[in-house]
């Protein structure tokens, strides 16, 4: 039996981690006589199975559906798990390799051939990597109507197509960047207005996206580090603003 603060420890996460994942039923201890929580080992195996997920960037409401359904084994989720995991792996090792050998190149290195400064980041080898990473989108959203909506459209979709809409949401991105740089306040009509764009494109071009649901993607840009990487490397903090104009249009229009 492990105290809170051996599995912490253990475990390489904190107290207040166990603490909240006690408090949400994803991870309850046994109690002593004096209250103090007391872990044994399929405790120890459902928190390794929870990092695991977390480091998958699921949330942790996916994971105690997850986790509490009839079906899991913890064998095969292990076995989706490794796979999983060594492809993000696989996948972000080859976009170093190209960042690296871009920096390489730009400090006086050998220089890189234009086609090489795309590995990894071509629209094909993109959608191969989505693809890949199918497993895990079922498994968060498969039950819901939006994402059958959105999977019936994307497979209706031509490269050509895909590419016309990269380059929309590009320019909905875009003033939304000046905007932050100007530092304007995310309750100003104009930044409400980029954000009231973004929400019909995503309704438009994808699925039904309701206020409650808006509201949780814009949660999502801030905790899901894929994500606050494509907003902030147009400027620093751009993640986190964008989430809090959401919030606010949401609030304001539901």
């Amino acid at each position: 039996m492990y105290s809170i603060q051996q599995l912490a420890k253990l475990a390489g996460t904190t107290q207040r981690t166990l603490r909240h994942y006690d408090a949400i039923g994803l991870l309850v201890p046994l109690r002593d006589d004096n209250g103090y929580r007391r872990y044994a080992k399929h405790d120890v195996d459902r928190l390794q199975t929870v990092l695991f997920y977390r480091s998958l960037d699921f949330s942790l409401d996916a994971i105690k559906h997850l986790l509490e359904a009839d079906s899991f084994d913890r064998a095969q989720t292990l076995e989706r798990q490794v796979t999983a995991l060594r492809e993000k792996a696989a996948y972000f090792d080859m976009l170093a390799d190209t960042a690296e050998a871009t920096l390489t190149s730009l400090k006086g290195g050998l220089p890189m051939e234009d086609n090489a400064l795309f590995n990894g980041l071509s629209f094909d080898e993109l959608k191969a990597h989505e693809a890949k990473h199918e497993t895990e989108v079922q498994d968060r959203w498969g039950d819901s109507e939006a994402y059958q909506s959105s999977f019936e459209r994307a497979n209706q979709r031509s490269k050509d197509d895909w590419e016309t809409l990269s380059q929309e949401q590009m320019n909905l991105v875009k003033p939304l960047v000046d905007l932050f740089r100007a530092d304007v306040p995310i309750e100003d009509e104009r930044v409400q207005a980029v954000v009231k764009a973004n929400h019909q494109f995503i309704n438009a071009n994808f699925y039904d996206c309701s206020f409650d649901m808006f509201s949780g993607l814009g949660h999502m840009y801030v905790m899901d580090e894929r994500f606050t990487m494509f907003y902030d490397k147009y400027a620093t903090g751009l993640a986190v603003y964008y989430n809090d104009a959401i919030q606010h249009y949401c609030i304001k229009n539901s």
